[in-house]
């Protein structure tokens, strides 16, 4: 995608850290902008950045997790912007803690919005796309985590590895038909994710399980600096987008996977 200027996004999980920075930097690039969240008092005020830029957008009151939520979502697009030409499939959350002390609520909580959130999105947006017939881009945010795990979070890093898998699989399936895909991995950020916990129920909130996660980001980028790495990811049609350099990380892992090949010789 070589212009931004009159195309559409949608942003889920817009709101707020990596969501909003991404907004912004479309609003900046040209686009107008639709911001899904879940807490719409946030879609709006990102909403009203946005409009300060001098771009259109408007806020939509989005629960990933419903489907008909998703789909008021695409259908407010469709009625307000005309269409869609971006969707960056962002919404999400972390919840901590080691296997023996993960709760099937807790399994379900981060992967209904990780995972199958990004299934819903995914899905009814990429058959918008399709319909409409004049290209368009899909960047879902997985995570560092997609590819190199590490213990004290099954539930996030199963989820963050299902989004790589499945984005790898979008891709091939949609970039014959003019449809890009890029796959969001970011390394710490300071957002408030490890805050995640909050959306909860009370009687389903797991306490103090993600303070590692605070610990890690706390040095991270700033969120606004992210979306201008998106817009080149999308501008370039990368498969991958990265905010730090893992390089020697992902090396180390892929030699530890290939290794294992030798016992077939």
């Amino acid at each position: 995608m070589e212009s931004f200027e009159g195309k559409v996004g949608v942003v889920t999980g817009g709101g707020s850290g990596i969501g909003r920075g991404i907004c912004l930097a479309l609003a900046e690039a040209g686009a107008s902008v639709a911001v899904a969240d879940i807490d719409g008092d946030s879609a709006s005020k990102v909403a009203e950045e946005v409009a300060a830029k001098g771009a259109r957008g408007f806020a939509v009151t989005t629960d990933v997790t419903q489907t008909d939520s998703v789909a008021a979502l695409s259908d407010a697009v469709v009625k307000e912007m005309g269409g869609v030409d971006i969707v960056c499939n962002n919404a999400g959350v972390y919840l901590g803690g080691e296997m023996a002390d993960t709760t099937e609520d807790d399994w379900r909580f981060v992967l209904s919005v990780n995972l199958d959130g990004v299934f819903r999105v995914g899905q009814r947006f990429s058959k918008l796309l399709l319909e409409q017939g004049r290209g368009g881009h899909i960047v879902n945010t997985a995570s560092i985590g997609g590819f190199l795990s590490h213990g004290g979070a099954v539930a996030y890093a199963a989820s963050k590895f299902g989004v790589v898998a499945y984005s790898e699989a979008l891709r091939v399936e949609l970039e014959p038909r003019g449809i890009g895909v890029s796959t969001l991995c970011p390394g710490p950020i300071r957002t408030n994710l490890a805050g995640s916990d909050r959306l909860r129920a009370p009687g389903e909130q797991a306490g103090g399980k993600s303070q590692a996660l605070w610990e890690f980001i706390r040095e991270g980028l700033e969120p606004e600096s992210v979306g201008g790495i998106v817009i080149d990811g999308i501008r370039d049609n990368a498969a991958y987008i990265y905010t730090h350099d893992w390089s020697d990380a992902f090396a180390e892992r892929f030699q530890r996977v290939l290794k294992d090949f030798e016992r077939l010789r």
